[in-house]
């Protein structure tokens, strides 16, 4: 049985020259993750975001903050080579996505809570009504 050839971009084989493409063949691809760089809940995000295209299996390393992502191949049309780029990409969205929120949540709270404390969120003159006068009709 013949080994599979790594992918070649180019001039870039991309199993030898990026290193945290740890397997890369037409229709499965492990790439390495450092939770310390990425969050866990970021990873998570961005497995959900490739669920329609490939099967992924997240298995951490061992006495390690490197989680592995194994991908699978839906179907033949995808290219794991681009998949793994398409993947990388989007680590960095979220992370970014991630740090964006932390950096502007006391400013987002305070709009909210200026929006809620300007509305009258109830409307005085029925909900100090009586249930005698009945000023909605309701017992008509």
């Amino acid at each position: 049985m013949q080994s599979p050839k790594p992918h070649s971009l180019g001039r870039i084989s991309l199993q030898q020259d990026i290193s945290w493409i740890t397997h890369l063949t037409d229709g499965g691809l492990c790439i390495s993750v450092d939770t310390d760089l990425y969050s866990v809940d970021a990873l998570f995000r961005v497995c959900y975001v490739f669920t329609d295209r490939c099967y992924l299996f997240l298995q951490p390393q061992t006495g390690s903050s490197v989680v592995d992502v194994r991908f699978t191949s839906k179907g033949s049309d995808c290219d794991m080579a681009t998949l793994a780029g398409d993947f990388a990409n989007e680590l960095i969205n979220q992370r970014v996505r991630r740090d964006i929120a932390s950096e502007t949540k006391a400013v987002r709270e305070l709009i909210v809570a200026q929006a809620f404390a300007e509305a009258d969120l109830l409307d005085r003159d029925f909900s100090e009504a009586s249930y005698i006068s009945d000023p909605k009709g309701i017992a008509q």
